[in-house]
């Protein structure tokens, strides 16, 4: 396949080489798609984006990207990994890890400058960031004065600055109120009508179908439970429930006990 990006074979990780957080997942990954990678806390979702990433590796099994083995000699490699990480690109779940710079304006300029990007591109891609996110208010403000929900759209930015070919996103709208999760939603829907590869772990099932056209389910077992296209496997209520992405309800009226299974969701937009 020409458009290949990633292709995962019989991929095991653990951490501590005793805590298996991914038990033998089967991947292939083509340029332009968009991508939910759906599972309970704890499947292996944000694991699996960063072996993605290039972060970690494989105890057993392969990762490929673009072509050529992901591993720690690939990465060593000086062009190949310049090359892969103006490629992709991840936003973690906890924007504190990204964020390291005394100012925001820093962080965002941090990843072009390590990359070495034209100085005049480089500027100009930032300024078209920073009015994308609404966040010229933010430049000179330390990360840690921010809001949760300012601080997820600088460490989006600090991805988008370097304009990458894939997106990683882990839980991008998590703890946001909804007029910053549709923004970010927004944005992830922009940046894949542009040709983006855009990959989001989530267990919001209620952005889903927006930001997403094939999905991938994770199992309580870390592995693929099942995958294909959204509006599919949504509609399997035994599949979301076997794998915790619905849960059962209790509620009292007029003396009588209710129950019933919905979906998880942190906000409704």
């Amino acid at each position: 396949m020409d458009d290949l990006i990633f292709s995962l074979r019989a991929v095991r990780f653990s951490y501590l080489k005793k805590y298996p957080a991914l038990g033998g997942l089967d991947m292939d990954i083509a340029r332009g798609q968009k991508i939910a990678i759906l599972g309970a806390n704890g499947s292996g979702k944000s694991t699996l984006l960063q072996l993605l990433d290039g972060l970690i590796f494989p105890d057993t099994g392969s990762v490929e990207a673009f072509g050529r083995r992901l591993d720690e000699a690939a990465l060593n490699n000086a062009d190949f990994s310049r090359r892969f990480r103006s490629k992709v690109g991840l936003v973690f779940q906890n924007p504190d890890i990204q964020l390291f710079c005394p100012t925001v304006k820093e962080d965002i300029l941090f990843g072009p400058l390590q990359l070495g990007l034209d100085k005049a591109k480089m500027n100009k891609r930032v300024d078209e960031v920073i009015t994308s996110l609404g966040i010229g208010d933010l430049l000179e403000r330390s990360p840690h004065q921010l809001s949760v929900g300012e601080k997820r759209k600088v460490s989006i930015a600090t991805v988008l600055a370097i304009d990458p070919d894939v997106l990683l996103l882990d839980e991008p709208t998590a703890g946001l109120d909804p007029q910053t999760s549709r923004h970010i939603m927004d944005i992830i829907i922009e940046a894949n009508v542009k040709g983006k590869t855009v990959i989001t772990a989530t267990h919001d099932l209620h952005i889903v179908e927006e930001i997403a056209s094939l999905a991938y389910i994770l199992s309580r077992e870390r592995k693929i439970a099942k995958s294909g296209p959204v509006e599919e496997l949504l509609k399997d209520v035994e599949l979301l429930q076997a794998n915790n992405l619905r849960h059962i309800h209790k509620h009292r009226h007029k003396d009588m006990e209710h129950i019933h299974p919905h979906q998880h969701t942190e906000h409704h937009l």
